[in-house]
């Protein structure tokens, strides 16, 4: 092999970096702008009281198969996170919110209660669930505490594309 092949060969190397290195140039510029263009989101929360209905209960004497599927609201690809919150209160006055709110945490406790204005009304409750077991559990030891108006709410956090 001749010193002329070999000057080829590295001159044909240093063709072949300078190529790549515009290719991977190109493809970070690609890259970022393709994220640049991407969908951006933002987290609406839906509050909604849920309806505890007493049953009484019968025995079973045969097992009925469900037609009806279940009744969904959302679209689960939307669903983000879903939390339990049980409100014990909901005052027009910050004055009065912030009274009872002491008062309850003085028999719940300190880091159970808190109030937020939400709609004009300071509303009292208790702090997220993820569980709603957990939070029906919790609502009937509220009661039993005498704070007999309350109720429990599911709060569902959604993904909602900007345009």
């Amino acid at each position: 092999m001749t010193n002329h092949s070999i000057f080829n060969v590295h001159k044909s190397t240093k063709k072949m970096n300078k190529i790549l290195r515009i290719y991977a140039f190109l493809m970070l510029v690609v890259l970022v702008y393709s994220g640049c263009n991407s969908p951006t989101y933002e987290i609406i929360e839906v509050e909604e009281p849920i309806e505890i209905k007493e049953e009484t209960k019968t025995p079973v004497t045969e097992i009925k198969e469900d037609i009806k599927p279940p009744e969904n609201k959302f679209n689960e690809k939307t669903v983000i996170a879903r939390n339990y919150i049980i409100q014990i209160g909901a005052f027009n006055d910050v004055v009065n919110a912030s009274k009872f709110t002491q008062y309850a945490k003085s028999i719940i406790g300190e880091d159970e209660v808190s109030y937020k204005e939400n709609d004009g009304m300071y509303k009292v409750r208790l702090k997220p669930l993820d569980s709603r077991m957990e939070a029906l559990e919790l609502l009937n030891k509220v009661k039993d505490l005498g704070f007999m108006d309350s109720f429990l709410i599911e709060i569902t956090y959604l993904k909602q594309e900007n345009k």
